[in-house]
C-alpha cells in the first residue's frame, strides 16, 4: 500500500496504545478512522485530525457492519470532495501553466465561493475546500506573475442556476451514514438550501457579463486592472466584508496577548 493510500481504522483508540498508534499515523501524514464505543471518548484525537467512528464491538454482527460501511465511507466522502473542488482544478493548472509560462502571458482565472469565508453548519467540507482553493489561486499570483501570467480569483454568491436544484449533482452525505445527533442540524441546512433554490439575487447572465468585462478590462470594468480577488454578487461583498472585520475584531482583541511571543528587545 503507498503512503498516500493509507488509511488507518483504529479500534480502542480512546486511550492506551490504540490513541498512541493513532497520534503516530496522524503525524506520519495517514489518514485515520478512530473508533470507540463512546464519541465524546475521542474528542482529543479528533482534534488532531482524525476522523471519528463510534463502534462498540459487543453489539450484533449487523450493527457492526453497518459501522464498517460508515468507516469506509468517511474518507472516501472527504476525498470526493477535495478531488472535484481543489486537486481536479489544480491539476488543470499544472496542465495549462508550462504553455502560458513559454509564451509569457495569459489570465488564470480561479471559479471559488463565497464559502471560503462563511461558516455554514453541515457544510464545513466544502466551505474548507473552497477556502484550499482561494489560498491556491491568490498564492499562484507571486508564483506566475513573473511570466506576464495575471491571476483572478472569482468568489461568487448565490446565482440563480440550478446547483441547488434537487436533480443537481449537489454532494451531500448518504443519510443512512449521518450521525444522529447532527439530525436537527442537517434538516436545518438541506430546508436553507432548498429554499433559496430559484431564490438566489444573482443573475447568471448579468454575472457572466461582468466577469467577461473584468477579464478583458472592457465594459464597466474599462480602464481597470485585472483584480487578483473578485467577490461576485452583493451577499458576496457583504459576506467577506463581514468575516474579514470579524478577524480583524479578533486581531484587535488578543493583540497584546498574542504579541508576548516575541523575544524581549536587547537593552
Amino acid at each position: 500500500m503507498s503512503h498516500s493510500s493509507r488509511v488507518w481504522l483504529i479500534t480502542g483508540a480512546s486511550g492506551g496504545l490504540g490513541e498512541m498508534l493513532a497520534l503516530k499515523a496522524i503525524s506520519a501524514g495517514d489518514k485515520v478512522i478512530a473508533a470507540s464505543r463512546s464519541l465524546s471518548r475521542l474528542d482529543v484525537i479528533k482534534c488532531k485530525g482524525a476522523a471519528v467512528l463510534a463502534l462498540d464491538p459487543n453489539k450484533p454482527l449487523a450493527e457492526i457492519k453497518a459501522a464498517m460501511e460508515e468507516a469506509i465511507k468517511i474518507p472516501e466522502e472527504t476525498q470526493n470532495q477535495f478531488q472535484a473542488n481543489v486537486f481536479g482544478p489544480l491539476n488543470v493548472f499544472r496542465a495549462i501553466l508550462p504553455h502560458r509560462r513559454a509564451k509569457r502571458s495569459g489570465t488564470l482565472v480561479t471559479i471559488g465561493s463565497m464559502a471560503a469565508w462563511t461558516r455554514f453548519p453541515s457544510c464545513n467540507l466544502y466551505d474548507a475546500s473552497k477556502a484550499a482553493v482561494q489560498m491556491i489561486s491568490l498564492g499562484f499570483d507571486s508564483e506566475v506573475s513573473g511570466f506576464g501570467i495575471k491571476t483572478c480569483l472569482v468568489e461568487p454568491g448565490y446565482f440563480r442556476t440550478e446547483l441547488l436544484a434537487p436533480s443537481s449533482n449537489l454532494q451531500q452525505t448518504d443519510k443512512m451514514a449521518r450521525i444522529s445527533e447532527y439530525t436537527e442540524m442537517n434538516k436545518m441546512a438541506e430546508q436553507a438550501l432548498g429554499g433559496a433554490h430559484q431564490n438566489q439575487a444573482g443573475g447568471p447572465v448579468k454575472g457572466a457579463e461582468i466577469m467577461y468585462d473584468v477579464f478583458t478590462s472592457s465594459g464597466v470594468a474599462k480602464g481597470k486592472h485585472v483584480p487578483r480577488f473578485l467577490p461576485l454578487g452583493n451577499d458576496a461583498v457583504q459576506e467577506v466584508i463581514k468575516y474579514a472585520q470579524e478577524a480583524i475584531d479578533d486581531c484587535k482583541e488578543w493583540s497584546e496577548i498574542a504579541s508576548m511571543t516575541a523575544y524581549a528587545k536587547a537593552s
